[in-house]
């Protein structure tokens, strides 16, 4: 493992489990085992760790999609396969990105939302192709909804025990609160089921 790797393991566990406010750079550096001068070695600030811990999560993402497919179903599967994957395989970042984006300085700011934009308008292009009708807005709230939904997983108290297809589950549990963007043809779906 790289010195940078090692920086941002350590970093990830402890903004994890603290905050990034809660944790100092010299905090990090003794849990990579090194000391804080070696932090910037490679990284300016406190600030550019998370900012690249925000990068190393969205490169993740975007590399897991891979790109668009023809079929707007099986696109649509595969952005929830690929969140859901994420999600699971990496807690304590996806905890990190959901509670501490507002923390992000502006210098890093708008790379980051540059790149989350892309993640996102991607899942926007899918719910669109397969619920037409909808205003962006719309779209884009259904997309931060089953993200959250998707992710509550990682909230859990340490040490709870996790059900053994919580994959399987988040995928069907996403797929299904989706649904609610066909309206009245789900409602229907439903009582007919």
């Amino acid at each position: 493992m790289s010195r940078e790797d090692q920086i941002l393991s350590a970093a990830t566990r402890l903004f994890s489990g603290r905050s990034f406010d809660g944790v100092g750079v010299d905090a990090i550096a003794a849990a990579a085992g090194i000391t804080g001068s070696a932090v910037y070695r490679h990284f300016s600030s406190k600030d550019e760790v998370l900012a690249a811990l925000f990068d190393r999560l969205l490169d993740a993402l975007l590399i897991r999609i891979g790109e668009p497919i023809d079929s707007p179903e099986e696109e649509l599967e595969r952005l929830i396969a690929a969140h859901v994957e994420f999600s699971i395989g990496n807690p304590e970042l996806t905890t990190i990105w959901n509670r501490e984006q507002a923390t992000l300085s502006q210098v890093y700011r708008a790379n980051i939302m540059r790149r989350q934009k892309m993640y996102t308008d991607r899942w926007i292009r899918a719910l669109d192709a397969n619920f037409p009708g909808h205003a962006r807005e719309e779209l884009a709230a259904a997309v931060r909804a089953v993200h959250g939904l998707i992710s509550s997983d990682t909230s859990r108290r340490e040490g709870a025990k996790r059900p053994s297809d919580i994959a399987g589950m988040l995928h069907h549990m996403a797929r299904a609160s989706l649904t609610a963007l066909a309206g009245d043809r789900a409602v229907d779906a439903v009582k007919g089921a």
